[in-house]
């Protein structure tokens, strides 16, 4: 959202009279005057976020033949790259995650969402930002013989920075707003926040897993709203989801 500005010029003036009376004697008066000018200046702000993740290459098989015991990192995160000319400029941010079938359409079988979800981890020691790829120690990329699910049970799905908005998420698409770690959920510019680091296949799961898991995709998209002029995340978000509608 932008918010436009104009120039404008405020004059301000100031009079001063004084008058000096003598017996007999009329003086034509002078005015003491005096003028000054305030002029506003107001500078059009702009919002800008970026979404990587560096670590995601199709092109290098990522993704591909997936087997119990399969892992890749994956690490979507944003960043307020908002250009600092203008001052500070925090938004809210927040991440769609929806699970679709290799035809992009979402996943309706609720028992196959809750495989691609455990399949999501967020491994705190993982290395990686916006700009480079990184590496993790609790789930190793390619690591033989891979993860058992009580191992990965023992990492968030998601980062915990971000919260699970309950309004907005469905059984086929999580939104996760980001928080931070004071929980006003600002990120300002400069500031980045992955929301997970990992997919994983546990090694337990066989052919049945597999088969009820099939070909499926995790589309993944940021969105952004400026911070300033809201009295609360909440609110901002709802402007947020009113402006997408209209936009369709």
């Amino acid at each position: 959202m932008i918010m436009r500005k104009r120039r404008t010029g405020i004059i301000v003036a100031a009079a001063a009279a004084a008058a000096v009376f003598a017996v007999g004697v009329r003086q034509t008066l002078a005015y003491l005057t005096s003028r000054e000018s305030v002029v506003n200046t107001f500078t059009v702000g702009d919002l800008d976020i970026g979404f990587k993740e560096p670590e995601w290459d199709p092109s290098e098989g990522d993704g591909e033949n997936v087997y119990p015991g399969y892992s890749v990192y994956k690490n979507p995160t944003v960043k307020n790259v908002t250009s600092p000319k203008n001052g500070e400029e925090p938004c809210y941010a927040r991440i769609r995650v929806t699970l679709a079938d290799s035809a992009g359409e979402p996943i309706a079988d609720s028992g196959r969402t809750a495989l691609i979800k455990k399949m999501i981890r967020f491994d705190d020691t993982y290395s990686g930002t916006y700009e480079e790829k990184g590496s993790g120690k609790n789930i190793v990329q390619g690591a033989i013989p891979g993860y058992s699910i009580q191992q990965m049970e023992r990492l968030p799905m998601i980062n915990p920075l971000f919260s699970i908005d309950s309004g907005r998420t469905t059984d086929h698409e999580i939104v996760c707003n980001y928080m931070g770690s004071d929980h006003s959920g600002i990120l300002n510019i400069g500031e980045q926040a992955t929301l997970f680091t990992t997919l994983a296949v546990p090694v337990e799961w066989g052919n049945d897993e597999m088969k009820l898991l099939g070909d499926f995709q995790i589309l993944v998209k940021a969105e952004a709203i400026q911070a300033k002029g809201f009295a609360s995340q909440s609110a901002a978000f709802e402007a947020l989801d009113r402006e997408m509608e209209a936009k369709g």
